[in-house]
This record gives structure tokens, C-alpha cells and sequence, in this order.
């Protein structure tokens, strides 16, 4: 075994350069959201007309996954994450020059759907280019990006706002166009493309996934239910942040960073503990306990929710216990997940990215079509995700081993 990369020409900067490719999802959303209530003054536009560009975009980045996933397996990474990144800039400049918050809404999509394709290439190309094992310890690097640019996102979109809300969209632009440029000196990661699209060998792989059985039961598809769920809750606490914030607390722009990052935080926190954990207790243990944990924090809000006057002080960590949760749950769902499939594990990958992303757009429009200028919509609708993902995951039964690997199917191997 050598820590030798496999595809010859990789630049020193290959690693920076795929984590910052990762960081363009959580830039694209999370810069964004301090701009919400200005644009919706700026537009004429309620907060909720708003709020759905964010439900917008996460729909149009699950879509951009679905498609370029397997799309990059047959014609290369290159092509795809250069396309990707192509409309990504083209969008953004569009966004711009808006005039309604119906453009913004159809150009966030499309905005969206170029940063699928950009970013669905980042772990593959690592598995390209380096052996298994080595793979394996480059991808907390990579991963870690995705904890640490929500932190720095909304601060960013915040002293942005300074300069009007069209500056975070050039920086966007700017950040997209950076990365096109390294992207020339980075080679073609797939040993062999095609060089050719067949989208009819897409569904038959997709539907092998969905349909793939452990002793006659669909225990992947529920653990792909399971994380949709969680993944939802997240979600629609991003797509109703900037309301929860900025006009139902009214902490200021400059402090929504930070009341913000204080749930990324708390994510952080339970992914360092689930690091260690995992090499002493059962994954399938920590996936079933970080579900209860995040149950008794909703709970909790609920009922103060329901019964008592709404209060910072004690909204804000409850909701931060309940997403920082997920950093013990996603880390344990994914590797039981993917641990089903191994010549399906691209595709397998990409659908348990678009239940996450779609799941969570939906949950978040059905917040906002019940928004009463109250936090209490919101905070049903996540308790109805809580509540899915713990039903879900308590059918599941116990693994033997890791997975269950005794009873695989070999066709999904």
C-alpha cells in the first residue's frame, strides 16, 4: 500500500482545492440568508417569498447531485464539475440584475443545479485518486469544510450586506470563477471515461439501490428515510433561519452569524464525539441514540413552544441540541447506509443526497405555507421530521456485525 495518488499530475494544491469545491453548497446557502429581509423590503416581497428561494435552491442542488453523480462516472469528473460551475457563475451574475422575487427564485434553481454538479465530483475524485485506504484519511479534510464554512458563511454575508445585498452574490460569482480557474491545472480523475452520456443505464442503477433487500426487508431504502428526516430538520431550519432571527428575535444582522453558528457548533461537537465513539459502540447504537437525544430536545421546544412566551435564551439552545444532534446521526446512518453497496456506491451516494436535499426543501415550503408570523410552524414541522426519523430508525433492526455484511445481497455488492 503507498500514499502515492493513483492519477499522475495531481497539483500540491488538489486537496485545498476539493475542499473549497465542497465549500461552494454551504457558501451558496448559508451567505445568503442574513440578506432574506433586505431583499424582501428591496423586492416588495414578503419574508416567505424569500424563504422559498432557499427551498428553491436545496431542490435545484439535489437535482444537480441526482444527475451529474453518474453522469460524472461515464464521460469524467472534469466535464461535469466545469459545466457546474459555468452555470453557477452565469446564474449568479443573472441573480444580479433581478427584478422580481420570482427571478431570483428561478435563478437560484439554476444556480443550484450548477452547484450539484460541481460539488457531487468532490468525494469520487478523492476516491479516484488515491487508494482506498488512503482515501479514507484525506476525507476529514475534506469533510470538515462542510462543518466550518456554515460558520463562516453568514458572518461573511453579514459585513457583505454592508455593501448591499448584490455583493454576496459577487462574491459568489467570484469564489465560482476562482475555482474554474485552479480547476484547469487539475487532470481527469476517471481512469477510463466513455466520453459519452447514457442516460438510460441511470434508473436501472437508482432502482437497484431503492429496491435492494436484507432479509427480505428494504433496510437501506429506511435508512435513507431515516437520514431524509434528519437531514429535514436542518433544512428547514436554514429555509426559516433568517426569520427566526433577524425579525421574530431581531438579534441584528452582525449577531445572526453567530446565533446561527452556534447550531454548527453544536454539530461539530457531537461529530468529534461520534469520531471517537464509533471505534467502541455499534453504529447502529449511536444512530439510535443521537435519534432519541434530538426527540427529547424537540420535546422539549415543543412544549415551551406551546406554553410559554417565545425567549432566546432558552429557544436557542434547545434548537442547537436538536441540530447538533445530526453530527451523530449522519456520520452513523451514512456508513451503515453505504456499507450495503459497493459497485452501487456512487449511485447509492447520490440518492441518499437527493432524499436529504429534497426532503428537506419539501418540509421547508410546508413551513412556510403555514407561517403565522409565529415560530410555531416551524417548530411543528420539524417535530413531525423528529418524530418520522425516530420511527424509522427504531424499525430497523439490529445489524449482526457492522451491517449485517452475513446477509448482503450480492447484487448491490
Amino acid at each position: 500500500m503507498t500514499d502515492q495518488p493513483r492519477v499522475a499530475g495531481l497539483p500540491l494544491y488538489f486537496l485545498p482545492f476539493v475542499s473549497a469545491m465542497v465549500g461552494l453548497g454551504p457558501f451558496a446557502i448559508d451567505t445568503y440568508l442574513p440578506a432574506l429581509p433586505s431583499m424582501a423590503a428591496y423586492f416588495q416581497a414578503g419574508i416567505v417569498a424569500l424563504n422559498l428561494t432557499v427551498s428553491t435552491y436545496l431542490f435545484g442542488f439535489g437535482i444537480g447531485q441526482l444527475i451529474g453523480g453518474p453522469i460524472s462516472d461515464q464521460i469524467g469528473r472534469k466535464p461535469v464539475g466545469l459545466v457546474g460551475l459555468a452555470l453557477f457563475i452565469i446564474a449568479t451574475i443573472a441573480i444580479m440584475y433581478s427584478a422580481s422575487a420570482l427571478e431570483i427564485q428561478i435563478l437560484r434553481g439554476l444556480q443550484a443545479i450548477g452547484g450539484g454538479f460541481a460539488t457531487v465530483i468532490c468525494n469520487a475524485m478523492v476516491r479516484d485518486a488515491f487508494e482506498p485506504a488512503e482515501a479514507a484519511k484525506r476525507f476529514p479534510m475534506v469533510m470538515l469544510v462542510m462543518l466550518v464554512a456554515p460558520l463562516i458563511a453568514p458572518v461573511l454575508g453579514s459585513f457583505l450586506m454592508d455593501l448591499g445585498w448584490q455583493a454576496i452574490f459577487v462574491f459568489l460569482g467570484a469564489y465560482a470563477l476562482m475555482l474554474m480557474l485552479a480547476f484547469a491545472r487539475v487532470p481527469e480523475t476517471v481512469a477510463a471515461p466513455t466520453g459519452r452520456i447514457s442516460l438510460a443505464s441511470i434508473l436501472p442503477q437508482y432502482l437497484e439501490v431503492l429496491t435492494t433487500r436484507v432479509d427480505g426487508k428494504l433496510i437501506p431504502a429506511r435508512y435513507m428515510a431515516a437520514m431524509g428526516s434528519v437531514g429535514s430538520v436542518m433544512m428547514v431550519f436554514i429555509t426559516n433561519s433568517a426569520f427566526i432571527y433577524l425579525e421574530y428575535f431581531d438579534v441584528g444582522e452582525k449577531w445572526f452569524g453567530v446565533f446561527f453558528g452556534a447550531n454548527v457548533l453544536m454539530m461539530m461537537v457531537f461529530s468529534a464525539a461520534t469520531t471517537r465513539l464509533i471505534h467502541r459502540v455499534a453504529p447502529h447504537r449511536l444512530f439510535r441514540f443521537g435519534c432519541t437525544l434530538q426527540a427529547v430536545a424537540m420535546g422539549l421546544l415543543l412544549v415551551l413552544s406551546v406554553t410559554l412566551d417565545m425567549a432566546i435564551w432558552w429557544f436557542t439552545p434547545l434548537l442547537a441540541l436538536c441540530i447538533g444532534a445530526a453530527g451523530m446521526i449522519n456520520p452513523s446512518v451514512s456508513g451503515l447506509f453505504l456499507a450495503h453497496f459497493d459497485r452501487l456506491s456512487g449511485s447509492a451516494s447520490s440518492l441518499m443526497s437527493l432524499t436529504v436535499f429534497m426532503l428537506g426543501a419539501t418540509m421547508g415550503v410546508v413551513s412556510g405555507l403555514f407561517f403565522d408570523g409565529t415560530l410555531v410552524p416551524v417548530v411543528l414541522t420539524m417535530g413531525a421530521a423528529v418524530l418520522t426519523a425516530n420511527l424509522v430508525a427504531f424499525s430497523i433492526p439490529r445489524p449482526a456485525g457492522f451491517v449485517g455484511a452475513a446477509s448482503q445481497p450480492s447484487s448491490a455488492r
